[in-house]
């Protein structure tokens, strides 16, 4: 994967996941890091570079290739401080427990429901 690349997924996994609250907080941290970093880079090539990086249209080719372009242009795909953000990123995205969510869950008909590790639950049903 070269540079550009490798922002690229760094990025788009930093929008489309939301970096949510299912997102490790690491996770969260780092992908917080890579966009300032790279909104500092894109700062000086105007309005539409920086509108880019914010839009939350990730799943779109088209938003990548312009973005790509945007990265390309701005040299930030050869900046090694930004490119070792990326890949920490993505490696603490693959990590086990980056990720907290347990996937869908069908409660209907449940009286009592808890999700979390380690907590306690106590209920009386009267």
């Amino acid at each position: 994967m070269d540079g550009v690349e490798l922002l690229v997924a760094a990025l788009t996994l930093g929008v489309s996941t939301g970096v949510t609250e299912a997102t490790s907080a690491v996770v969260r941290d780092a992908a917080d890091s890579l966009r300032g970093r790279v909104r500092r880079r894109l700062t000086g090539r105007g309005q539409e570079a920086l509108r880019l990086l914010e839009t939350e249209g990730t799943d779109s080719d088209v938003w990548q290739v312009r973005l790509a372009d945007e990265l390309t242009r701005a040299g930030v795909d050869r900046d090694e401080q930004i490119l070792s953000l990326a890949r920490d990123l993505l490696a603490r995205a693959e990590a086990p427990g980056a990720r907290t969510e347990i996937g869908p869950v069908d409660v209907r008909g449940a009286q009592a429901v808890q999700f979390g590790s380690a907590s306690i639950q106590n209920i009386t049903f009267n």
